[in-house]
């Protein structure tokens, strides 16, 4: 995908034109432009040529809207907002300098003209076209006929007032975008490449796998890596939103957009520029706005039939109301006109998206990564949030802490499940061959067979080992000691005689009841949990949550198991269900609920794939932030929407009745839009404490 930055795009209304029409171009195959970013991306179909394509998207754009220029980022923005400001100085003097009376009256003409010139010839352009419902060509239409009957002082006044209208929503728009640019401000652009002991700035792009970095104090981390050589402090909270840092050495991975706040540590790469955490963060973030909500849809249609309606009506009251009234066509016409500047959906389009851009970007803040406003909206919504066991409410660190051996010793038992676990990447196989802690002759090993949800069977310098749950010694006719104690059992045998088990043991996560607790402050009805594991272990963990009743956990659960129960708590939840895994064997899962949460996924390739929001930590609470901010986020667009179509109303019965004039129309239009988008931008600023799950 190619990507071009748009700057001076300050109308979201001319921003989904745009989009519309280079859809159209042949040679381009997708295109999709980011009112909030300005950043045009769109793909070339093949063998078409760059700079052609270029040429035509810039005649477009400029048809739409010529004050909009096409930039690369590493070009500098435009200056021609300065020069608007300084037109508007000049306009705003003469304009006092007209009222005191001291020149005539054509004076105002002047000033109309001066300051309405580009108003004007964006709507000659359009009218050309035939592109009639756009706010130039109302505002044209509006001041022209004002001064056609005679009103030259308040259709000068009313330009003046939307161009002014229009500096402090673009300035209040551009605020909003640094805000967010600053909340995204994780990347970096060099790396100190260290090579034969020197080190020399290098760009990011340039650096490969098992390249050596070096990053110094104060420095961010420019790619994910493990560090070879020294230890420091790391900052991570722009990742996870943990203000904490974290200790790091030898051994461990760092990601990128980490900053180190302690020594020099250097870092060995292990995923490219364009594989890195903070690329894929900034990319998801990037392509959110792809994904709409329903109330951005709507509101996209609602403004394609919503001003051609008033627009109309605006004509047929100006044209007709002498006929039925005392009232003159002047008067009538006056009234019109106030219909027709009341009538730009400006308002609406720019501050819904921005609200959802600004939820977005808090979410990220705190450490969690929402793939679109669709699942934004939906979020606030979810009445049942469905929980995996291990690894996501509890901490997915396993135990070995008791071995009952029958036959051989302790240690024999040990190392026959170390066998048979070997080729495994289950914690629970982690677990046991940590617990073993010795080498296994793998060449040995033949005719190894996973039993999905049961177990392993394995033969192994002759001797056939089947280590696993209770059902699978019994579907291979094993007899054996049914161990009662709480823990995940694992059972083992050899050559179909049972020899002992083993007891693994979890523990719930450090914030996993106080997390659930606040899911419940946020309106949750049901928390539900799914396991693999037997009945009386889930039993056990979920009394420790205060998961009480047979409908709050399910246990014994194979992968599609935990599918079909998803689908029996859709069909009956009265509200959206979210489910949190932990990514990657829970994807099915993940994709069939309302909202796939996956937990811990910050770096996972396959967390990020399968669900639709990421948590960047693995820290449970963060759902109920997110549900607050999703909350937070819609009632302030809400708000927007009722402020916006009220007032709009207020004003059109107004004019209608006679009660308003044109600068009450110009504050429903301009005005509005201003206090849509500073309403909009509060989300940035929620306070610390929402952060924790309260509204």
């Amino acid at each position: 995908m190619r990507e071009v930055t748009l700057e001076g795009l300050n109308c979201a209304h001319c921003a989904k034109k745009m989009e519309d029409e280079l859809s159209r171009l042949n040679s381009i195959n997708k295109v999709e432009l980011n009112f909030v970013t300005k950043k045009l991306k769109f793909e070339l179909n093949p063998d078409i040529n760059y700079q052609e394509t270029l040429g035509s998207i810039e005649r477009i754009i400029s048809s739409i809207d010529s004050s909009v220029k096409i930039y690369d980022c590493m070009q500098p923005k435009s200056l021609e907002f300065n020069l608007g400001l300084f037109k508007l100085i000049i306009s705003i003097t003469a304009y006092i300098v007209a009222l005191s009376g001291i020149v005539d009256s054509w004076f105002y003409t002047l000033i109309y003209l001066f300051v309405g010139y580009d108003v004007i010839c964006k709507a000659i352009r359009n009218l050309i076209k035939g592109k009639i419902f756009d706010e130039n060509f109302l505002m044209t239409v509006a001041t022209l006929g004002a001064i056609l009957i005679n009103e030259p002082v308040e259709a000068v006044g009313v330009m003046l007032f939307y161009k002014v209208g229009e500096y402090l929503q673009q300035k209040s728009l551009d605020k909003s975008r640094a805000s967010i640019e600053q909340l995204m401000d994780i990347q970096v652009d060099t790396a100190n490449l260290v090579v034969d002991s020197k080190i020399t700035q290098t760009k990011c792009e340039l650096i490969k796998v098992d390249d050596t970095i070096a990053v110094f104090n104060g420095d961010k981390i420019p790619l994910d890596g493990v560090i070879i050589n020294g230890s420091s402090n790391l900052d991570m909270s722009a990742l996870t939103g943990e203000s904490m840092p974290v200790d790091v050495g030898v051994g461990d991975k760092v990601l990128s957009g980490s900053i180190n706040y302690g020594n020099i540590i250097y870092i060995k790469v292990e995923k490219t520029y364009e594989n890195s955490t903070v690329a894929k963060i900034l990319e998801l973030i990037d392509q959110a706005s792809s994904k709409k909500s329903k109330t951005e849809n709507f509101i996209t249609k609602f403004s394609r039939y919503y001003t051609p309606a008033v627009t109309i009506i605006a004509f047929i009251l100006a044209f007709t109301l002498p006929f039925f009234s005392p009232m003159t066509f002047s008067q009538s016409i006056y009234r019109g006109l106030i219909f027709l500047v009341v009538s730009c959906p400006c308002a609406l389009l720019l501050s819904i998206p921005l609200g959802f851009y600004c939820g977005i970007g808090y979410a990220s803040k705190q450490g969690i990564l929402v793939k679109g406003s669709n699942y934004l909206e939906v979020l606030k919504d979810v009445n049942t949030v469905v929980f995996d066991k291990t690894g996501t409410l509890t901490k997915g660190e396993f135990e070995v802490t008791e071995i009952y051996s029958v036959g051989v010793s302790k240690y024999q038992l040990l190392e026959y499940a170390a066998i048979a676990q070997v080729n495994s990447n289950h914690p629970i196989a982690k677990s046991i061959l940590s617990k073993y802690n010795n080498e296994i002759d793998l060449t040995k090993i033949q005719d190894y067979q996973e039993i999905c949800g049961q177990g392993i069977k394995v033969l192994y310098n002759n001797e056939e080992i089947i280590v696993g749950n209770r059902k699978l010694m019994h579907e291979q006719g094993i007899k054996i000691d049914v161990c009662l104690k709480i823990g995940t059992v694992i059972y083992v045998a050899v050559n179909n005689m049972f020899i002992g088990h083993i007891i693994i043991a979890d523990s719930i996560k450090d914030d996993a009841i106080s997390g659930i607790k606040k899911l419940k402050q946020v309106g949750v009805k049901h928390i539900v949990m799914l396991t693999g594991d037997n009945a009386r272990v889930a039993k056990v963990v979920a009394v420790q949550l205060g998961l009480f009743g047979d409908n709050n956990f399910y246990a014994g659960l194979l992968p599609h198991d935990k599918v079909q129960k998803i689908e029996e708590i859709l069909a009956t939840s009265s509200g959206k269900v979210a489910f949190v895994g932990d990514g990657v064997n829970d994807a099915p899962v993940l994709a069939r609920a309302d909202v796939g949460i996956a937990m811990g996924g910050i770096g996972t390739d396959a967390a990020i794939a399968a669900a639709d929001i990421v948590v960047m930590n693995d820290e449970i609470e963060k759902i109920a932030t997110m549900i607050s901010i999703s909350k937070r986020t819609n009632q302030i667009i809400y708000q927007n929407i009722i402020l916006a179509l009220s007032i709009k109303l207020i004003v059109l019965t107004l004019g209608l009745g006679g009660m308003c004039g044109m600068w009450e129309a110009i504050f429903a239009d301009v005005g509005v839009a201003i206090i849509a988008v500073l309403n909009a931008s509060r989300i940035l600023n929620m306070p610390l404490k929402f952060g924790k799950g309260n509204l």
